[in-house]
């Protein structure tokens, strides 16, 4: 007993010089999952547990997160697909946990203890309430400094041991730490590379508990813990990395991942876990991530495989005989997502075909009148890079329709009650009781059963007025006994009456237009619609629960006439013409234009509802701040000196009882023509952007109307071509009465008397014109303003005036004929295709009459164009020799020539007529299989160069039809030719 006692106390000296002990041997005690080179004499028994598994991981501490993009998606194919997510996660963050006490053992770890009959009924009598304990180790994760280890401490029932110092052996050194309140022990220890060890652990008990000691291996895991992902291509899928803080998550924390060269940042929640959509094309994939904790790097593999795919259709799809059918297939993945923008192969009937996917994933072809029989449809997608094939095949079923419909054109009154009927029967005309009929009316479809004689009746009592389509369907398109047809259905508003009184009142007295609304029997109407036109004005307002409509009167002094009518989308009326007269007093004044630095005078004109003058009532003025007070002498005139009034604008305000208006007092010293061709350059980029004239002008500092711009413009061409460049003083006119548009006319030369024409007009009549006569045809003011805004924009830019100016609409030219000979035209110096030239004569007296006798009412380039080409292809025959024989002159006299001599007449009378025009020599393939060298002409209409081949009857301005204009060989474009 004695030598068995003794034993027990050597062997508990033992453990504990072994449980204070710090080696200092640097060698590593990392060991394999089998490693059985352990010493029997240290009670230690090593499992063979599973490895660690291989993973691609990096210690590499020197990453620098950075600030990276945060992305959802990762995208990296243009194929198509819908979005499938799904959470790749790992769940290789621990081990289980091997477990021994004092009282036992297991095949990792062995405690032994010595004892006997006789020591532990020794013992019993001195340390009865001494308690067996056992230790618990889990796996740890990697940290770069350190590796924290924990251990558990219970008794023998469970309950934790706190504030026992526990110490831990590994890599042949040892560190120690006390247990907390829950009894569990961190240990920090050196750092460790991921992998498996062999630890003891070791308790030295107290008083009241017994010693223990645990041996077994323990892994290092990773401190981002993820696995390799394999996933096919075309949905979204999680990769999942789990990132550890020691022994506990790395909550909310930013870390990078690294995926095909683009760095993504995410945010860990609560749990450590951070994740990355990956939707990336076929291929293979590295994805690297970093602990920002650890600075450990970890990557791993991205496998996306081919996805297959599914190409479905019905079976069989049914075609009404002598009718177009279709047929529809829909291709998918094999997750299910619609695969759009695919083309899908079609083979039937010796006949191949493609469509492709729409978004639904869906390919439709039209199937043509075919003869009753059935026929084999094959389908295919022949794959992509990221998609396998797939195909099938079907049967087309071309017969007689098995089922029909009939219904007919319905024309109802608005809450008449009445239906819209529908029949549908068999071939045969039997009536089919009981059957699906989908209606598609008013937005909604509604599925309704026939009745026993075959009829659905649609409700229309309650639908607004209206022109409706109704469709209707029986069965599914492709189905045997499918039939569809439509109709329509035709709401008619109902008549009502809409009654009002003449209005007499004063100004501004609060007094309300009432007009009544009822229907065909005399009730009235509430919530219906009226509109009212006063003085050009319209009003939509609203019966009340009486049906009255109530609009209050807020028109100054006159009288006016009030057009009435329902503007309801339920009911109609005729018109009610009534008349409103408001009393009162009223100003005629208008803005007015003075000299900076003058004295001005403003006068206003008071007048009656009815326009008459209205003498002897004082009106008071205010401008700059002061006010005075004049009567209005017997023609209503109130005049007011302003004093001497600066340059800028000003307003003057005037008022009379209830009646004030307000007038703009512009004061400019003369306006320069610097000043003038400026704001021509913003007239001329107004009506470039818009295709209409701005409503005003700036010059200088001063607004103007448009066509006191046009009056200035007109002046200043006049002075510049005179050359008087002085500053021009302002002058107040009238708009043009009925002004008249811009139309495509050519090219203007004598710009010079036109402006004259406009300058005198103004003056004599004070108002601008709505056109003016030219050599190239009438200019409406429209283009009036339009043209002579690009002649000053022109001088702006030179400093010189142009030799000629296009005329032409505001949009552009419209007239422009498309061919593959008309050409956008990208010159911009013209001159040399307007002027005349050897062989062409363009000043010849008998050419000039001509064109102007052609032209004579034509209103546009392209009218012009048509009328001269015209004559010289009917009028002129072709005679086949080379080169020129006549010239434009001779040509017209002799009445004949060939094609250069037509083309040197083309180019004269187009030239006369304003058009700029260009000569074109080429080697064309004619009709008859002779190739040749050939002149003709193109003529600029718009901004496009159009052909004009005058040499065939078969010709026409744009098109040519006795040459191959698509193998031609163009030798040159010229604005005049020496052969």
């Amino acid at each position: 007993m004695t030598i068995v006692l003794m034993f027990f106390m050597i062997m508990g000296a033992v453990s504990a010089a072994e449980s204070i002990d710090v080696s200092d041997t640097e060698d590593s005690n990392l060991i394999g999952d089998n490693d059985d080179s352990l010493s029997t004499n240290n009670k230690l028994e090593i499992s063979s547990e599973d490895s660690i598994s291989e993973t691609n991981i990096v210690n590499s501490h020197d990453d620098n997160l950075g600030n990276y993009p945060d992305e959802e998606v990762l995208n990296a194919s243009a194929d198509s697909y819908y979005e499938d997510n799904q959470v790749i996660t790992s769940n290789g963050d621990e081990v289980d946990t091997d477990v021994l006490s004092s009282t036992g053992s297991s095949s990792d770890s062995v405690l032994t203890v010595s004892s006997s009959d006789d020591i532990v009924g020794a013992a019993s009598s001195t340390k009865a309430s001494v308690k067996s304990t056992k230790l618990t180790i889990s796996n740890t994760h990697y940290g770069k400094s350190s590796t924290y280890f924990k251990v558990t401490l219970k008794d023998n029932s469970g309950n934790p041991l706190s504030n026992q110092k526990i110490t831990l052996k590994v890599n042949k050194k040892s560190y120690t730490a006390y247990t907390n309140a829950n009894g569990i022990a961190s240990i920090k220890a050196g750092s460790l590379n991921v992998g498996t060890y062999a630890v003891t652990v070791t308790y030295g008990g107290s008083s009241a508990y017994s010693s223990s000691s645990l041996s077994k291996k323990v892994k290092v895991l990773s401190s981002a813990v993820g696995s390799d992902l394999t996933k096919s291509y075309g949905y979204t899928s999680e990769y999942s990395v789990t990132f550890w803080k020691d022994n506990s998550p790395l909550k909310n924390t930013k870390v990078s991942f690294v995926i095909n060269g683009k760095t993504y940042t995410k945010t860990t929640d609560s749990k450590g876990v951070a994740s990355v959509n990956i939707n990336l094309a076929v291929g293979k994939y590295k994805v690297t991530t970093t602990n920002p904790y650890s600075n450990e790097k970890v990557t791993h593999k991205i496998t996306v495989k081919k996805e297959k795919t599914n190409i479905d259709a019905k079976d069989k799809v049914y075609i009404h005989a002598k009718k177009k059918g279709s047929f529809t297939v829909t291709l998918k993945s094999k997750h299910n997502a619609l695969l759009k923008n695919k083309k899908v192969t079609f083979t039937y009937n010796n006949k191949t075909v493609t469509s492709k996917t729409n978004a639904n994933g869906k390919a439709t072809i039209t199937i043509p009148v075919l003869a009753e029989g059935t026929y084999k449809i094959k389908y295919s997608y022949k794959g992509s890079d990221n998609y396998y094939s797939d195909s099938g095949s079907a049967k087309l079923v071309v017969a007689k329709a098995t089922t029909k419909f009939a219904s007919k054109i319905t024309v109802v009154d608005y809450k008449d009650g009445s239906h819209f009927n529908i029949k549908l029967t068999d071939r045969n005309g039997n009536d089919l009781a009981n059957k699906d009929v989908k209606v598609k009316f008013n937005g909604k479809i509604k599925t309704y059963k026939t009745n026993k004689h075959g009829n659905v009746h649609v409700p229309l009592k309650n639908v607004k007025p209206g022109n409706y389509l109704i469709k209707y369907y029986h069965s599914t398109k492709g189905d045997k006994d499918y039939s569809s047809g439509s109709n329509r259905a035709i709401i008619l508003k109902l008549e009502a009456k809409v009654t009002a009184k003449d209005l007499t009142m004063n100004a501004n007295d609060g007094s309300e237009y009432k007009v009544t609304v009822k229907d065909k029997s005399g009730k009235t109407l509430g919530g219906v619609y009226v509109k009212s036109v006063i003085g050009g004005k319209q009003y939509l307002y609203k019966t009340d629960a009486n049906g009255v409509a109530k609009l209050k009167i807020t028109q100054g002094a006159g009288s006016y006439s009030v057009k009435t009518y329902l503007a309801d989308p339920c009911y109609k009326s005729s018109v009610s013409s009534k008349n409103l007269l408001v009393k009162g007093t009223k100003f005629v004044a208008k803005n007015i234009y003075v000299s900076a630095g003058d004295k001005a005078t403003f006068s206003v004109k008071l007048v009656n509802e009815k326009n008459k003058a209205v003498g002897n009532k004082d009106v008071t003025f205010q401008f700059e701040g002061k006010n005075t007070t004049v009567k209005t002498n017997s023609k209503g005139i109130a005049k007011v000196s302003l004093g001497v009034v600066s340059k800028g604008t000003h307003n003057v305000k005037f008022s009379q009882g209830l009646a004030s208006g307000t007038a703009k007092i512009f004061a400019a010293n003369k306006v320069s023509i610097k000043e003038i061709v400026e704001a021509s350059k913003n007239v001329k980029k107004y009506i470039s952007n818009h295709a209409k004239l701005p409503s005003t002008v700036k010059i200088g500092d001063i607004s103007l109307k448009t066509a006191d711009y046009l009056y200035l413009a007109s002046k200043a061409i006049v002075n510049i071509k005179a050359g008087n460049t002085k500053d021009l003083p302002i002058k107040i006119l009238n708009d043009p009465t009925n002004a008249k548009a811009a139309t495509d006319l050519g090219y203007l030369k004598n710009y010079l008397s036109v402006a004259k024409s406009v300058v005198n007009i103004a003056e004599s009549k004070g108002k601008l014109p709505d056109s003016v006569n030219s050599k190239v045809g009438t200019i409406g003011y429209k283009g009036l303003v339009s043209t002579f805004s690009k002649v000053l924009t022109s001088y702006g830019k030179n400093n010189k005036m142009p030799s000629y100016i296009a005329v032409k609409s505001l949009s552009g030219s419209s007239s422009s004929i498309k061919g593959p000979m008309n050409m956008k035209n990208t010159i911009t110096a013209l001159a040399a295709y307007l002027a005349a030239s050897k062989n062409c004569e363009v000043n010849n007296a008998a050419i000039k009459n001509l064109v102007a006798k052609l032209t004579k009412n034509c209103k546009t380039e392209k009218d012009k164009a048509n009328a001269i080409f015209t004559y010289v292809r009917d009028k002129i025959s072709y005679s086949f020799y080379y080169n020129t024989k006549y010239g434009a002159a001779g040509t017209l006299k002799t009445k004949s020539g060939n094609c250069v001599d037509q083309a040197h007449l083309t180019v004269a009378m187009f030239r006369a007529a304003g058009l700029a025009t260009r000569y074109v020599h080429a080697k064309c393939t004619f009709t008859s299989g002779h190739t040749y060298g050939h002149v003709f002409a193109q003529v600029l209409i718009g901004n496009t160069w159009t052909v004009a081949d005058t040499t065939s009857s078969r010709n026409s301005l744009g098109k040519v039809a006795n040459w191959n204009t698509n193998t031609y060989r163009l030798e040159s474009f010229s604005s005049s030719i020496s052969f």
